[in-house]
């Protein structure tokens, strides 16, 4: 298994070889072998890309360990075989290891990129001058939205920004068929892809606004050749080309300096026509070599416009960032993205000794599944760790299959594994290569069908042919496992008409109908798409069918009807005049049955149009339903501002008996309590964030709902999803996508990295672009081809492809429209005791507690309380009222926000701050010229207790005592005021004290007496 140490192993395996068990039985040996130096749990290091994955691993190894302490035969055969231990050694060392992980389990290192990267950012954090309890954000959406709601706040008329505001929405705008209601999202949706992908490089972005005026200068010239072009065609009288039409537009394009409308026309035919008359001809040579010389501005023109196109975003996107360090240095934040690019700059050989030292590990082994998801950053700086440990007798293992690798969006680069294959990138170590060539997954017509279709039909394709050579496609001539079955594969077409909606369900039905009648279950079916827009569609097709299924996009909480229900009472809760939150909960099915259990004539909809232009409807629904206000309601809107919102959760969802009224959806209300759980442990408390946080567009496991494992239901997600898994059938669906896949090209020079616009008429212009065009043309065929090759190979049993396409030109329909309405193979009869494992339901029980709360009758005034404390919390840090103070009154307002979970508007605060410090009696306490200022001065009196004071101002001769009120005068203000008086003259003896009282809201001062 092994050769002699330094080496690196580069494993190719297509789908369905066994990668997973090659990786994790090398993991084995190297722990159970004598030969391995340096093969300690602490030494080697397994490295995937997804918990899922890393979870996978860990069990497979602990079932190696396992199978090897029990002394299976099998397993004890192979390793000693490879070993050259005995029976009895490898079981005894096996047990050990176990315990070894069990007793430090940290040590047992198999885990994702981000996860070994964060762990040596962790151990190097004062070296980029983060404090060691900085918070690494694997979710950045929350903190971007709140750094790019302060960003717009500066955008100001007439300002700088403003201006790239405005050329980014007029930039969106010509990209774009519809009309821009809400620019600000758009911007905001544009800023955070931009920084996604910069943060996939080491590189930044290149502005220069040098770009421009060459652009101009360029411009000019243009205009220059084509008024002398012009001149002399008007002059020789040439016959005119009037298949192009240029020549009666040059006027008008040249009056509105439309220069841009050159790289949207035809150029590849000159003007004029050759003459036919020999004495014009060196005219004509004349005229044709103006035309050249136009078309070589023309052609720098194309390129800088290309450069310069999307500048506005990049000058958007830079000003945005500087603010979003801004805030994450303060708040002592980072996001995962953030490390890979910041460990770039760090990680070179001479560091990494001392990385080590801080990890207090040394790695000497690595072990990398999945290699063709790799970034180049991420490889980058695994690359020096790697390094160093081969130069110490140490050793590299790499699985991957760059024919899967499906990623790209997220930064992936399968080259990175071709360069590791044909190059020599660790000339210090032995370089091996190995191939895994058989299939264990699928059966040999379904293995046959995939050969057949990327090595033959691709291959030979003239467009196809270069990307799929790059791809690896050239390799994918696996074999059947000798003991499979033939398999089988079928392929039908359908129209793109709606019409065909109803073949398409019924072939479904009658597919689904004959592979159950054959002995497969439910479970056994998964039906694979592109797009998560087109497993809704499925979704709804199979649910019109009434065919048990899961979706893998309807697993997602958030999506569920009954989640967006229980969200709208909430908000209701938080804000009793949102009539549309409490007409959301009256329709929904939570109150429904709620209604029906009650066995009480309520209509809603009635209800709703009834009172349909009244404000405060809720006032109405007490009014007429009293019975149903005070038994469900009452209790919530009083413990509303009261209660964390767990608890108030909780209350709702004891008090409408959901888990009764709704069994089916059980799930879903323990999944969502559990994640209100987790986003009260982050410091969060209020309705309005929780809001926030479930309408983040993250796409993350935290929001799926676990399912059973045994659950009797088709299977339906997305390609991307499948990777990994196979299914005993699988149907795949392919639609024809109309859709530009991208409106901009990332290109990568030397100096970082521009954005440019290139249109198929644009790069016809200039070369450069041409072939950058090319690039992207060939990338995007690779992606489709991959993501069609793993969706593929899922299948083991049997494989449906479902093309919906009236073009049958375009990929992948005219590599597959050969095998339209066949069947290939033959279909097997599975034997159903053997694939039904019975399972015994067991009934949930939910006790329903009744919750008593010490809350008088009377609305609790939380809310008041929370401003109140809040405008403190801002007076607290104003000493003296200087310049710059209005300014930074706006930012403690977001800063406070943002730290307490509230939502306190600059409008509706700063006035209260501002009136105060003006005001006539107030504002010599915000001078300067005193000996002292004590904001929230504690005093303790003789019985120990301790009193906070809001200002004290100590004059030469005076001590003045100013407390901070909302609301209405009571007289324990004026008692608690000469409390802290008579507590202040006991130290200043010397000197009067003066009591007086603020209160914001009336905008008044009381003097207290003493």
């Amino acid at each position: 298994m092994v050769t002699k140490l330094p080496h690196y192993v580069i494993l190719k395996a297509s789908a369905g070889s066994g990668k997973t068990t090659a990786l994790t039985e090398r993991f084995v040996y190297f722990l159970l072998s004598d030969n391995i130096p340096n093969n300690s749990l602490r030494n080697i290091l397994a490295i995937t890309f997804s918990n899922n994955a890393a979870f996978e691993m860990k069990s497979r190894i602990i079932d190696w360990l396992k199978s090897l302490y029990c002394k299976e035969e099998s397993s004890l055969s192979k390793f000693s075989k490879i070993s050259g231990l005995s029976h009895d050694e490898i079981s005894a060392k096996a047990g050990q290891i176990i315990d070894e992980i069990l007793n430090h389990y940290s040590d047992f290192q198999v885990k994702t990129i981000d996860s070994f990267m964060a762990s040596i950012f962790k151990a190097s954090a004062l070296d980029f001058d983060f404090n060691p309890d900085f918070e690494i954000l694997m979710n950045n959406e929350s903190l971007l939205r709140f750094s790019y709601d302060l960003f717009l706040k500066d955008v100001q008329e007439n300002s700088l920004k403003s201006e790239f505001f405005k050329n980014i929405i007029e930039i969106i705008s010509s990209n774009s068929n519809t009309y821009l209601w809400n620019p600000s999202e758009r911007i905001f949706d544009e800023i955070k892809g931009l920084h996604l992908k910069i943060h996939n490089t080491h590189k930044e972005f290149i502005v220069i606004d040098e770009y421009r005026k060459l652009k101009e200068k360029i411009e000019a010239k243009l205009e220059s050749r084509i008024m002398a072009f012009l001149r002399e065609i008007t002059s020789l009288g040439l016959e005119i080309n009037r298949s192009t039409r240029i020549l009666e537009d040059f006027n008008r394009i040249i009056e509105n300096k439309n220069f841009r409308e050159l790289l949207t026309r035809g150029m590849k035919k000159p003007p004029v026509n050759k003459p036919k008359n020999k004495n014009l001809l060196e005219k004509y040579e004349n005229v044709l070599n103006l035309w050249n010389e136009f078309l070589e501005e023309l052609k720098e023109y194309a390129f800088y416009y290309a450069l310069t196109f999307y500048l506005p975003y990049i000058e958007v996107y830079q000003s945005f960032k500087t603010l979003l360090n801004q805030i994450k240095q303060k708040e002592c934040k980072i996001f995962i993205e953030d490390i890979n690019k910041i460990l770039s700059v760090y990680l070179n050989n001479s560091i990494v000794p001392d990385i080590y030292f801080r990890l207090g590990e040394k790695i000497h082994h690595f072990f990398i599944d999945e290699y063709q998801d790799t970034s180049p950053l991420q490889w980058n700086n695994l690359k020096f760790l790697i390094e160093n440990a081969l130069a110490e007798n140490g050793s590299l293992f790499v699985v991957g299959d760059t024919k899967q690798a499906i990623y790209s969006f997220r930064g992936a680069d399968y080259k990175i594994m071709k360069e590791l294959e044909e190059s020599d990138i660790f000339p210090s170590a032995y370089k091996i290569v190995k191939t895994l060539d058989k299939n264990y997954r699928s059966k040999k017509t379904i293995v046959d069908f995939v050969v057949n279709i990327f090595r033959e039909k691709v291959l030979n394709n003239p467009v196809y042919a270069e990307p799929a050579e790059f791809a690896g496609f050239r390799e994918c001539h696996q074999i059947a496992e000798e003991s499979s079955q033939e398999g089988y594969v079928e392929v039908r077409a359908f129209s793109e008409n709606e019409e065909e909606e109803f073949e398409i369900k019924k072939y479904l039905l009658e597919c689904v109908n004959n592979i159950t009648q054959r002995g497969y279950l439910l479970k056994d079916i998964a039906i694979l798409a592109f797009k998560n827009e087109q497993v809704v569609t499925i979704s709804q097709w199979l649910n019109d069918l009434q065919l048990p299924f899961i979706s893998y996009s309807s697993l997602d909480v958030r999506k569920r009807k009954v989640t967006s229900e229980m969200l709208s009472l909430l908000r209701f809760l938080d804000s009793p005049l949102d009539d549309f939150s409490f007409s959301c909960f009256l329709l929904g099915d939570i109150f429904r049955n709620t209604v029906k259990r009650e066995a009480i004539n309520f209509k809603p909809d009635e209800f709703l149009l009834k009172y349909r232009d009244e404000t405060a409807i809720y006032k109405h629904f007490e009014k007429e339903f009293p019975q149903l206000w005070e038994k469900y309601f009452k209790q919530l809107f009083k413990l509303s501002g009261y209660l964390p919102v767990y608890d108030l959760l909780s209350v709702a969802l004891n008090n409408f008996k959901v888990f009764e009224t709704l069994p089916d959806e059980e799930a879903t209300f323990l999944k969502l309590l559990d994640l209100v759980k987790n986003f009260e442990e982050k410091g969060y408390n209020n309705i309005k964030e929780l809001i926030k946080f479930f309408e983040s567009p993250a796409d993350d496991n935290i929001w799926n709902i676990a399912t059973p494992a045994d659950i009797d239901a088709i299977q339906v997600m997305t390609i991307h999803k499948a990777k990994g898994l196979g299914f005993p059938i699988v149907f795949v669906y392919l639609e024809n996508d109309e859709k530009p896949r991208n409106k901009y090209i990332f290109h990568e020079v030397e100096q970082g990295v521009h954005i440019l616009k290139v249109t198929n008429q644009i790069a016809e212009k200039n070369e450069l672009l041409l072939q950058i065009k090319k690039e992207q043309k060939k990338s995007e065929i690779v992606d489709l081809l991959n993501t069609l090759y793993v969706a593929f190979t899922r299948a083991e049993d049997e494989l449906y492809v479902l093309c919906r396409t009236d073009k049958e030109d375009k990929l992948p329909f005219d590599i597959l429209s050969e095998y339209y309405n066949k069947g290939m193979g033959h279909k097997s009869v599975k034997n159903k005791s053997l694939s039904l494992t019975e399972s015994s339901e067991i009934n949930a029980h939910h006790y329903l507690v009744s919750f008593n709360f010490l809350v008088s009758d009377e609305i609790v005034h939380f809310t008041e309380k929370k401003r109140g404390d809040f405008i403190h919390f801002i007076l607290e840090e104003i000493e003296y009222f200087d310049e710059g103070v209005m300014e930074e009154i706006d930012f403690k307002i977001e800063r406070l926000n943002r730290y307490c979970h509230t939502n306190f508007s600059a409008s509706q605060i700063k006035p209260l701050i501002v009136d105060m410090i003006n005001h006539p009696d107030m504002e010599k306490f915000f001078k300067r010229g005193y000996e002292k200022i004590l904001n929230e001065f504690e005093i303790v009196d003789k019985e120990g207790i301790v009193h906070r004071i809001d200002r004290v101002v100590v004059d030469k001769d005076s001590v003045s005592v100013i407390d901070y009120k909302t609301g209405y005068p009571h007289d324990e203000h004026f008692s608690q005021v000469k409390l802290y008086m008579k507590l202040l003259s006991d130290i200043f003896k010397d000197k009067t004290v003066n009591g007086y009282l603020y209160y914001l809201d009336l905008r008044e001062v009381k003097e207290v007496d003493g």
